[in-house]
């Protein structure tokens, strides 16, 4: 399809101002669709290796549609990636309109079909994000009573703006899992670390595979939402002492993590072998500077003389205090020199 000087423009705009980043790119990419295209109405997801959606962002719906949606209707939807994973397979195409996956008579007869008019909505517009025959995420618009049903431009638009997105996606969701696993990894060593993400609303914004064969171990045929729901929302902390909890032979962390300046409450939360931590001794648990530390702290040495003696500032000196409390899970330093012992001991 040929585009107008303006429609190149409106692209190239978009494409310079949206990058991948780890955070707030679904609004990023939301935000500039509707200012840029007129796409007022989307839905932001991403998908599992079983095409479940997670992670769900609404920008510019009103909130009794966002509960029916998100509490009866989303499994309904005949757009739903997992309805969907052979058509985009096959067609080779990375967007569908919805009267091009389904007739009318059938799209009638679905249960998803008193959603669409209990909300007046008449239209819906996909554009998924695949790799290797699979759904990996996707962007959904509405069209509702008043407005006009999406137009063959728009879908040329977002077909030609698709390679771009899928980069965004995809290297948003690898940052964000480097950045989530290297936090731990820098007090923890694990050959498999589950990881997944919460957000203020307590809505999981991102987990690994690893997390989510874990899961599979622990719960079969349920999935990392519905685990998360169900087991884990009772034990997110208020403060800021992690909380540990043990299921099945599986070790899980919790961790409130605040952003600097910011009142939201993000959490992180880490799945590792149970087995993994109870063989570790000292010098497998702590590293070598932690072992010099601790042989300071045994002495009864301050912060400062173990600076001193060390040459390190007393900021590092603490830090790596606050790791060992991580480590061995207590909160002083009392406490630390028991556990430490205890494991010594043993």
């Amino acid at each position: 399809m040929d585009f107008s000087k303006n429609d190149y423009e409106k692209m190239m705009h978009f494409m310079n101002s949206t990058y991948p980043t780890s955070s707030n790119i679904s609004e990023t990419v939301q935000s500039f669709l509707s200012d840029l295209f007129q796409f007022h109405h989307s839905l932001f997801w991403l998908a599992d290796n079983h095409s479940n959606m997670y992670n769900l962002k609404f920008f510019n719906y009103d909130d009794k549609l966002i509960w029916d949606y998100t509490e009866t209707y989303k499994n309904q939807d005949i757009m739903h990636p997992k309805k969907q994973l052979n058509h985009i397979a096959n067609k080779r195409e990375s967007v569908l309109k919805i009267d091009e996956t389904a007739s009318f008579s059938s799209f009638v007869k679905s249960e998803y079909y008193h959603f669409f008019k209990r909300h007046q909505m008449i239209d819906q517009m996909v554009i998924y994000f695949t790799k290797n025959k699979s759904i990996y995420g996707g962007i959904g618009f509405s069209r509702f009573k008043g407005d006009k049903p999406f137009t063959h431009k728009d879908k040329q638009i977002l077909e030609a703006l698709s390679i771009h997105l899928q980069h965004v996606v995809k290297n948003s969701i690898v940052i964000k899992e480097y950045e989530a696993e290297n936090s731990f990894l820098k007090r923890m060593k694990s050959d498999e670390l589950g990881i997944i993400q919460v957000n203020d609303n307590q809505n999981i914004s991102f987990y690994n595979e690893v997390a989510q064969k874990i899961i599979e171990t622990i719960c079969p045929d349920t999935s990392v939402e519905e685990f998360f729901q169900t087991s884990l929302t009772s034990y997110l902390p208020e403060g800021e002492s992690p909380i540990h909890i043990s299921v099945n032979g599986w070790k899980m962390k919790i961790m409130l993590q605040r952003k600097r300046y910011s009142i939201s409450k993000n959490y992180s939360i880490y799945l590792y072998s149970q087995e993994k931590k109870d063989k570790n001794d000292l010098r497998t648990l702590l590293s070598k500077r932690e072992l010099e530390i601790f042989d300071f702290v045994l002495k009864g040495y301050t912060n400062e003389q173990i600076a001193n003696e060390l040459w390190i500032s007393i900021n590092t000196v603490k830090k790596h205090l606050q790791n060992m409390y991580e480590k061995t899970e207590v909160s002083n330093r009392t406490s630390l020199i028991f556990k430490l012992k205890e494991l010594e001991n043993t």
